[in-house]
This record gives structure tokens, C-alpha cells and sequence, in this order.
């Protein structure tokens, strides 16, 4: 996997979504205490760099993370007893 550098809070989020394997949008801005508009932006953020993806579950938009976003958390968090699939 080529290299990529992400900013702090955008690494939280993926590593929130890791852990919990999916995400909805309100419950990922309260745990990580961001604000909606910032939390929209890093997602769609991630989301143009394929390492999420969304799903409208329960009638509103759910995060998880792509086979990218998992090959990623891997190489940067191998540590983690989380499983990323």
C-alpha cells in the first residue's frame, strides 16, 4: 500500500469506525466530541480517498470502513486486537 499521511483527527475517526466496525454520523460526532460540519468533511474526506464508505442503515448515513481503510488501520495500528476483517 502506497503511503499516506493523515491528519490526527481524521485518523481518530477511522480508528473509532475500526473499532466499532460501523459508525452513524451522530453517534461518531458525540464519542469523538466534534462538531457535525467538521465530522462531514473528514468523512467526506476519507471517503474520497476510498478508505470508507457509507450505508443508510437505519435511515441515516453509517460509516465503515473499505477493504482499503482496513489494509490502512492494519499498517498503522498493528498492535490493535481489534479485527479489521
Amino acid at each position: 500500500m502506497k503511503a499516506m499521511t493523515l491528519p490526527e483527527d481524521y485518523a481518530l475517526v477511522l480508528q473509532q469506525v475500526a473499532e466499532s466496525g460501523e459508525e452513524s454520523m451522530a453517534l461518531l460526532a458525540e464519542s469523538l466530541r466534534v462538531d457535525r460540519q467538521r465530522l462531514a468533511h473528514i468523512v467526506q474526506a476519507l471517503h474520497h480517498k476510498g478508505l470508507i464508505y457509507f450505508t443508510d442503515t437505519y435511515q441515516e448515513p453509517w460509516v465503515r470502513l473499505s477493504t482499503k481503510g482496513r489494509q490502512l488501520m492494519r499498517a498503522i495500528w498493528p498492535e490493535s486486537s481489534v479485527s479489521f476483517g
